[in-house]
């Protein structure tokens, strides 16, 4: 029993002296002594109000009053609690009263009381309402109420009220209200009428449901409804639902084509009016099969009117069944034609020993009974060692997929597809198989044959494939970014180089330097992208590995914690490659940091170094976490990394490998989980140093100025052009700017002095090369400079050793664009008295 202090005080006994005690022995009759339970209807029975005595403490003969009770039931409950209000005769309600009422009615049904007091108009309201409407003070009263609504349902409720003021009809209906905040609320407003004792209403009694949330399921239900709808209609197989009176509830838009009518037709017809053909045939057994006994059932039949081949399926359902139809006609045809080629090959068993596929027979239950050449020469394993044992046993490591398909295969008939097996060596073979059910006469089941094509070779190649693909596009992908931001890094480097040679003030000269650093260091990475995109195209030198080995000694030693073990074999000095020493520098460098990733508790550090044959093999060897066979298939795929995102980028072995194989060597890795790992890097041996020239010991010239020399410069970005106009101007030079198609013009007019191209490769309408060979025509010739972001293809460096031009990678610095300048400029000079 749960009460407030004003029912304490009418019956005169505390909550705790209630609790024991049985609600219908504190009252009695007005002038009887008899009790509730002994005097007739308990106020329990009914909604009709009831005079009572109370008795205060046991003692008869306490204040008149009058007892109300309302039955109300708990949701998601059986059970159901009666509110009983007391009211002193000749008290009028208070609201005290009725909210005590309404909260403990909002605790147990879980919503927001109200009543309305005809005569005086007055409306009292809950804390439930309050709370439902998340108003703080007084709830509007009078016309405010009305406003509440939204003005769709305001008749409605007006007109709900006056029926039942007026009649007494109980309210019951669904409006839609705002509460305070602007939140559309989805309410059930019940209500009922109390009269007096002529008859009249004179006050109603109601609450507030919030069942915005049933509203919200409801339409997320049929949103729901309407996505499966939709998605059965994409399906290729008929699927229906039907009820217990074998009528069609719902038919997807293929069974509806199929049957030839619309979904309203379809509704009103039987399954057996739209089919009556079916009621005698295997379809319908399954059909009743699965109504009457819940058993789920298949047939494959062909049916006349159609003149196909139908596979029908029906499952028993919580309202009757669902049967979906598939056309197999195309299955059966090729069952059919399969049938036949397996008796024929049955038929000449001396054949198949020659087969270079495994072909095997084997019972029902998986027993072996033939097992050809080809089966020994797949799996290791004799026909005397395979004959008599079960296959699932011999060739299975996870009978899971067997299982499945063996399944498969006592539905169908037959199966084909792709599942991994074991050779006698425990090694995986991955098995294209071909299994097909034997039966005897009577068509029945007695053993499967099966045949298998060891695939294992092709599968690793088709993956090979795909993952240079893939390889290829992210290529092309990385190399058309880099060419795009090393095109936006020359000139930001030309520009801080001249900002610094303008600047006086030194803390501003420090901060164009930390640019210029920056920018440098950006050009850096896009260089390392263009060596994964388009393979490494550095200078070719003679490379002594024991230099690049003492650099890399010397790096790890400063930059490793103490808890790494370094050891560095001696590397015989004579030991030599052709190659880009800062390419393969930065391989090393790479290896070491992934060695040293694998180790963060400590470890050792190994590099050593021999010649095999024509090769030098650099293996750098770490005892760290090692890598399992899955990931060492995949370390050398471009992002991928299984370091944390702010360590690895999943570019260097990516790059390291390209770089490798640009110098003609391979990578090869070796590693298993917590056994460390060793990467062997082979690279052609170099022949022998040549002698240097004598001039080649002259100490460098330094750079001279343009003294007036005439510079064509052609780019299609105005940038550049501006900037590389501005750096050569600086330096003496003449120069013209100008973009292809401007360039092409200038260098048709014999009259236009120049004595310098320098060009973009890459330039929409007229490319570098094309200007090259313009320029060459001319009666004097022109020194040639190539620029590119990304590197040159093949045809660009036959172009730039056709006409002996000199090529300057971007991004470039000033120093170097006046060097590489004055190089071709020499060069042409050279070629000019040569050819006199």
């Amino acid at each position: 029993m749960a009460s407030n202090t004003a029912f304490e005080d009418y019956v005169g006994h505390s909550l705790g002296e209630l609790a024991a005690t049985r609600f219908d022995t504190l009252f009695q009759r007005r002038g009887h002594p008899e009790r509730l339970s002994e005097t007739g209807p308990s106020p329990f029975a009914g909604l009709v109000p009831a005079e009572f005595s109370a008795s205060r403490s046991g003692v008869a003969g306490g204040p008149i009053v009058d007892v109300e009770t309302r039955p109300v039931r708990v949701r998601r409950s059986r059970s159901l609690v009666t509110l009983v209000t007391l009211r002193e005769r000749g008290t009028p309600a208070h609201g005290s009263d009725n909210d005590a009422l309404m909260r403990i009615a909002a605790q147990v049904a879980r919503f927001a009381g109200w009543y309305f007091d005809i005569p005086s108009e007055r409306i009292v309201w809950g804390d439930g309402v309050y709370d439902l409407l998340k108003m703080h003070g007084e709830v509007p009263a009078g016309s405010a109420v009305l406003e509440m609504f939204e003005p769709h349902d305001r008749a409605s409720v007006v007109a709900a009220f006056e029926a039942c003021m007026r009649d007494g009809v109980p309210i019951d209906l669904h409006a839609r209200m705002r509460d305070a905040v602007g939140t559309l609320l989805h309410v059930r407003l019940v209500g009922e009428a109390e009269r007096d004792s002529t008859g009249t209403v004179v006050r109603i009694n109601g609450a507030f449901h919030d069942i915005s949330m049933v509203v919200s399921h409801k339409a997320e239900q049929r949103a729901m409804a309407e996505r499966l709808r939709r998605t059965l209609d994409q399906m290729r197989d008929a699927i229906s639902f039907i009820d217990r009176d074998w009528k069609f509830t719902f038919s997807n838009q293929y069974a509806l084509e199929l049957a030839g009518v619309s979904d309203a037709e379809i509704r009103q017809l039987t399954l057996w009016d739209l089919f009556p053909a079916a009621t005698e045939s295997e379809f319908g057994a399954i059909y009743r099969r699965a109504m009457y006994d819940g058993i789920s059932g298949s047939a494959r039949k062909y049916v006349e009117p159609w003149a196909c081949w139908f596979d029908v399926v029906a499952h028993p359902t919580a309202e009757g069944i669902a049967i979906i139809v598939r056309d197999v006609t195309e299955d059966q045809e090729a069952r059919v034609k399969l049938d036949e080629y397996t008796a024929k090959v049955a038929s000449q068993a001396a054949l198949l020993d020659a087969a270079r596929d495994a072909i095997m027979v084997r019972s029902l239950d998986g027993v072996i009974s033939y097992w050809n050449k080809g089966a020994e020469s797949i799996y290791g394993w004799s026909a005397a060692e395979a004959t008599g044992r079960n296959v699932r046993e011999l060739i299975y490591d996870d009978p899971k997929r067997f299982d499945e398909a063996t399944e498969l295969l006592r539905d169908e008939g037959y199966w084909t597809g792709e599942i991994e097996q074991r050779r006698s060596d425990g090694s995986v073979v991955i098995a294209d198989c071909r299994w097909q059910l034997v039966r005897d006469d009577d068509g029945t089941p007695v053993a499967v044959f099966a045949v298998t094509s060891d695939i294992t070779d092709y599968k690793r190649e088709q993956e090979q494939r795909l993952r240079a693909q893939r390889l290829e596009s992210l290529g092309t992908l990385a190399g058309g970014i880099a060419h795009d931001l090393n095109n936006v890094m020359t000139p930001i480097l030309l520009a801080t180089q001249l900002l610094h040679q303008d600047e006086s003030d030194p803390r501003r000269r420090e901060l164009i330097t930390l640019v210029n650093g920056v920018a440098k260091r950006g050009a850096s990475m896009i260089n390392q992208v263009l060596s994964f995109a388009r393979g490494s195209k550095g200078k070719r030198e003679h490379v002594e590995i024991r230099r690049l080995l003492d650099e890399l000694s010397t790096v790890c030693r400063e930059t490793f914690p103490d808890e790494i073990e370094l050891d560095f074999a001696t590397c015989p000095r004579s030991l030599a490659v052709q190659g880009d020493s800062t390419e393969l520098f930065q391989v090393l460098v790479n290896l070491a940091n992934n060695a040293r990733d694998s180790m963060p508790q400590g470890g050792r550090l190994s590099v050593s170094v021999r010649a095999v044959g024509s090769e030098v093999v650099v293996a750098v060897t770490d005892t760290g976490s090692g890598m399992s066979e899955e990931v060492r298939s995949r370390i050398f795929e471009p992002f991928f990394t299984t370091k944390s995102p702010d360590i690895g980028t999943g570019l260097g072995l990516a790059t390291s490998i390209a770089i490798v194989k640009s110098h003609g060597g391979t990578m090869n890795v070796v590693s298993a989980p917590q056994r460390g790992t060793t990467v062997e890097l082979a690279l052609p041996v170099a022949d022998a140093q040549p002698a240097s020239p004598s001039d080649d010991h002259a100490p460098r010239p330094s750079v001279v100025s343009g003294r007036g020399r005439r510079v064509l410069v052609v780019d299609d970005e105005p940038s550049i052009r501006d900037l590389l106009s501005q750096t050569l101007e600086r330096e003496g030079y003449r120069v013209e700017t100008a973009n292809s198609s401007e360039a092409a013009l200038v260098l048709a007019d014999p009259g236009h002095a120049v004595d310098v191209l320098v060009t973009d490769v890459v330039m929409p309408l007229v490319s570098g090369e094309e200007l090259a060979r313009v320029a060459a025509e001319r009666p004097h010739p022109v020194a040639v400079v190539f620029m590119s972001g990304i590197g040159l293809s093949v045809e660009a460096q036959a172009a730039l050793e056709r006409h002996r031009a000199h090529f300057l990678p971007k991004p470039f610095t000033s120093t170097a664009l006046v060097e590489t300048l004055e190089a071709s400029w020499s060069s042409a000079c050279s070629d000019r008295m040569h050819n006199r």
